[in-house]
Protein backbone atom coordinates (compact mmCIF):
# COMPACT_ATOMS: atom_id res chain seq x y z
CA UNK A 1 0.00 0.00 0.00
CA UNK A 2 1.46 3.02 -1.15
CA UNK A 3 0.37 6.94 0.39
CA UNK A 4 0.82 10.41 -1.02
CA UNK A 5 0.77 13.53 0.40
CA UNK A 6 1.16 16.99 -0.59
CA UNK A 7 2.25 20.00 1.14
CA UNK A 8 3.20 23.16 -0.05
CA UNK A 9 6.04 23.64 2.55
CA UNK A 10 9.44 21.83 1.33
CA UNK A 11 11.13 21.99 4.85
CA UNK A 12 7.85 20.86 6.30
CA UNK A 13 7.75 18.03 3.78
CA UNK A 14 11.30 16.93 4.62
CA UNK A 15 10.64 17.13 8.44
CA UNK A 16 7.63 15.02 7.85
CA UNK A 17 9.91 12.14 5.41
CA UNK A 18 12.45 11.85 7.90
CA UNK A 19 10.31 11.49 11.08
CA UNK A 20 8.54 8.58 8.96
CA UNK A 21 11.99 7.33 8.08
CA UNK A 22 13.18 7.44 11.29
CA UNK A 23 10.18 5.14 11.97
CA UNK A 24 10.16 2.26 9.69
CA UNK A 25 12.31 -0.89 10.73
CA UNK A 26 15.70 -1.29 8.99
CA UNK A 27 15.90 -4.55 7.28
CA UNK A 28 18.91 -6.87 6.97
CA UNK A 29 20.39 -7.34 3.81
CA UNK A 30 19.36 -11.09 3.68
CA UNK A 31 16.29 -10.22 3.66
CA UNK A 32 14.17 -10.46 0.77
CA UNK A 33 11.82 -7.34 1.01
CA UNK A 34 13.06 -3.96 0.64
CA UNK A 35 14.39 -1.27 3.51
CA UNK A 36 11.22 0.62 4.60
CA UNK A 37 13.08 3.89 4.73
CA UNK A 38 13.94 3.48 0.92
CA UNK A 39 10.89 3.84 -0.19
CA UNK A 40 10.09 7.21 1.49
CA UNK A 41 10.81 9.47 -1.22
CA UNK A 42 10.56 13.24 -1.54
CA UNK A 43 9.43 15.04 -4.89
CA UNK A 44 8.75 19.07 -5.78
CA UNK A 45 5.84 19.50 -6.96
CA UNK A 46 5.95 21.10 -10.78
CA UNK A 47 4.30 24.89 -10.52
CA UNK A 48 1.31 24.77 -12.78
CA UNK A 49 1.81 26.93 -15.56
CA UNK A 50 -0.05 30.29 -15.30
CA UNK A 51 -3.11 30.44 -17.93
CA UNK A 52 -2.29 32.92 -20.29
CA UNK A 53 -6.01 33.32 -21.50
CA UNK A 54 -7.56 33.45 -19.07
CA UNK A 55 -4.99 36.40 -17.44
CA UNK A 56 -5.88 37.83 -21.20
CA UNK A 57 -9.62 37.70 -20.66
CA UNK A 58 -9.34 39.76 -17.12
CA UNK A 59 -6.78 42.24 -18.28
CA UNK A 60 -9.46 42.56 -21.75
CA UNK A 61 -12.37 43.07 -18.95
CA UNK A 62 -10.50 45.03 -16.57
CA UNK A 63 -9.20 47.55 -19.29
CA UNK A 64 -13.13 47.75 -20.91
CA UNK A 65 -14.45 48.27 -17.84
CA UNK A 66 -11.81 51.63 -16.33
CA UNK A 67 -12.28 52.58 -20.32
CA UNK A 68 -16.17 52.52 -19.69
CA UNK A 69 -15.81 54.02 -16.03
CA UNK A 70 -13.31 57.19 -17.38
CA UNK A 71 -16.34 57.44 -20.52
CA UNK A 72 -18.82 58.29 -17.70
CA UNK A 73 -17.09 60.35 -15.05
CA UNK A 74 -15.38 62.57 -17.55
CA UNK A 75 -16.90 65.51 -20.12
CA UNK A 76 -16.43 62.52 -23.10
CA UNK A 77 -20.23 62.86 -23.62
CA UNK A 78 -23.02 59.97 -22.94
CA UNK A 79 -22.89 58.56 -27.09
CA UNK A 80 -19.20 57.61 -26.65
CA UNK A 81 -20.37 56.37 -23.67
CA UNK A 82 -23.12 53.99 -24.72
CA UNK A 83 -20.79 53.05 -28.48
CA UNK A 84 -18.11 51.58 -26.12
CA UNK A 85 -20.68 50.10 -23.92
CA UNK A 86 -22.26 48.39 -26.77
CA UNK A 87 -18.88 47.97 -29.05
CA UNK A 88 -18.56 43.85 -27.45
CA UNK A 89 -21.98 43.08 -28.95
CA UNK A 90 -21.23 43.57 -32.44
CA UNK A 91 -17.41 42.87 -32.24
CA UNK A 92 -18.11 39.23 -30.78
CA UNK A 93 -20.86 38.62 -33.48
CA UNK A 94 -18.98 39.99 -36.21
CA UNK A 95 -16.36 38.07 -34.93
CA UNK A 96 -17.94 34.75 -35.04
CA UNK A 97 -20.39 35.47 -38.65
CA UNK A 98 -16.98 36.34 -40.41
CA UNK A 99 -15.46 33.00 -38.91
CA UNK A 100 -18.71 30.49 -39.85
CA UNK A 101 -18.63 32.28 -43.07
CA UNK A 102 -15.04 32.00 -43.93
CA UNK A 103 -15.35 28.09 -42.91
CA UNK A 104 -18.64 27.63 -45.34
CA UNK A 105 -16.65 29.59 -48.04
CA UNK A 106 -12.89 27.45 -47.64
CA UNK A 107 -15.29 23.87 -47.39
CA UNK A 108 -17.43 24.75 -50.53
CA UNK A 109 -14.18 26.27 -52.33
CA UNK A 110 -11.92 22.90 -51.23
CA UNK A 111 -14.34 20.52 -52.39
CA UNK A 112 -15.01 22.87 -55.98
CA UNK A 113 -11.20 22.29 -56.72
CA UNK A 114 -10.10 19.57 -55.35
CA UNK A 115 -13.14 17.20 -54.12
CA UNK A 116 -14.05 14.01 -55.25
CA UNK A 117 -17.10 12.38 -55.84
CA UNK A 118 -18.09 8.82 -54.76
CA UNK A 119 -21.99 6.99 -54.14
CA UNK A 120 -22.88 7.18 -50.70
CA UNK A 121 -26.11 4.28 -49.46
CA UNK A 122 -28.09 5.16 -46.38
CA UNK A 123 -27.03 3.25 -43.03
CA UNK A 124 -29.27 4.65 -40.73
CA UNK A 125 -31.43 7.61 -39.41
CA UNK A 126 -31.79 9.41 -36.25
CA UNK A 127 -33.49 12.26 -34.87
CA UNK A 128 -31.12 14.95 -32.87
CA UNK A 129 -32.85 18.55 -31.58
CA UNK A 130 -35.94 17.75 -33.70
CA UNK A 131 -34.10 16.97 -37.36
CA UNK A 132 -33.38 13.95 -38.68
CA UNK A 133 -30.22 13.26 -39.32
CA UNK A 134 -28.54 10.57 -42.08
CA UNK A 135 -25.59 8.50 -42.01
CA UNK A 136 -24.03 7.09 -45.29
CA UNK A 137 -21.19 4.83 -45.96
CA UNK A 138 -18.96 5.74 -48.88
CA UNK A 139 -15.87 4.02 -49.76
CA UNK A 140 -12.68 6.76 -50.63
CA UNK A 141 -10.32 6.49 -53.59
CA UNK A 142 -7.90 4.97 -51.32
CA UNK A 143 -10.56 1.84 -50.43
CA UNK A 144 -11.47 2.97 -47.17
CA UNK A 145 -14.88 2.68 -46.22
CA UNK A 146 -16.28 5.98 -44.19
CA UNK A 147 -19.29 7.61 -43.20
CA UNK A 148 -20.56 11.39 -43.14
CA UNK A 149 -23.81 12.31 -40.73
CA UNK A 150 -25.80 15.49 -41.25
CA UNK A 151 -28.93 16.95 -42.17
CA UNK A 152 -28.85 16.63 -45.74
CA UNK A 153 -30.31 13.81 -47.89
CA UNK A 154 -33.03 11.20 -47.44
CA UNK A 155 -32.42 8.60 -50.22
CA UNK A 156 -30.71 5.36 -50.35
CA UNK A 157 -28.61 6.51 -52.24
CA UNK A 158 -26.98 9.93 -52.91
CA UNK A 159 -23.84 11.08 -54.11
CA UNK A 160 -21.12 12.46 -51.69
CA UNK A 161 -18.25 15.07 -52.65
CA UNK A 162 -15.11 14.67 -49.66
CA UNK A 163 -11.79 16.51 -50.11
CA UNK A 164 -9.05 13.89 -50.34
CA UNK A 165 -7.31 15.77 -48.21
CA UNK A 166 -9.45 15.50 -45.47
CA UNK A 167 -11.85 13.08 -45.55
CA UNK A 168 -14.02 14.42 -42.83
CA UNK A 169 -14.82 17.80 -45.03
CA UNK A 170 -18.13 16.09 -47.28
CA UNK A 171 -21.11 17.15 -48.99
CA UNK A 172 -24.16 15.57 -49.73
CA UNK A 173 -24.19 16.18 -53.87
CA UNK A 174 -22.11 17.89 -56.07
CA UNK A 175 -22.88 21.66 -56.24
CA UNK A 176 -21.12 24.40 -54.38
CA UNK A 177 -22.05 27.08 -55.53
CA UNK A 178 -24.97 27.88 -53.35
CA UNK A 179 -22.73 27.42 -50.36
CA UNK A 180 -19.83 29.36 -51.85
CA UNK A 181 -22.15 32.73 -51.99
CA UNK A 182 -24.22 32.01 -48.93
CA UNK A 183 -20.07 32.08 -47.29
CA UNK A 184 -19.50 35.11 -48.83
CA UNK A 185 -22.68 36.84 -48.10
CA UNK A 186 -22.35 35.79 -44.47
CA UNK A 187 -18.49 37.15 -44.48
CA UNK A 188 -19.51 40.36 -45.82
CA UNK A 189 -22.46 41.14 -43.66
CA UNK A 190 -20.60 40.24 -40.65
CA UNK A 191 -17.63 42.20 -41.69
CA UNK A 192 -20.19 45.12 -41.75
CA UNK A 193 -21.38 44.38 -38.22
CA UNK A 194 -17.62 43.89 -36.89
CA UNK A 195 -16.24 47.12 -38.72
CA UNK A 196 -19.18 49.06 -37.06
CA UNK A 197 -18.16 47.84 -33.28
CA UNK A 198 -14.43 48.37 -33.92
CA UNK A 199 -15.65 51.93 -35.14
CA UNK A 200 -18.17 51.99 -31.81
CA UNK A 201 -14.14 51.57 -30.01
CA UNK A 202 -12.41 54.03 -32.07
CA UNK A 203 -15.24 56.36 -30.85
CA UNK A 204 -15.26 55.77 -27.54
CA UNK A 205 -11.14 56.10 -27.33
CA UNK A 206 -10.92 59.22 -29.09
CA UNK A 207 -13.58 60.93 -26.78
CA UNK A 208 -11.20 60.41 -24.16
CA UNK A 209 -8.10 61.42 -25.68
CA UNK A 210 -9.29 64.79 -27.68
Amino acid sequence: MAYHLRCRSAPAVHEFAQAVRRALPVRDADEPRPNGTELVTEKPLERAAPNRIRQLRWSLGGGYVLVLVLLLVTDAGVVPGVLWAVAPGPIAAGGLGVYGGWQLFREAWVLRTRGITVEGRLQRSHFYNGVEQYTYAYVDSHGVRRERTGSDGGAERVEITYDPADPETTKVGRRTAGQLVFGAVLILLAGAVLVAGVAFVVMGMAALVI
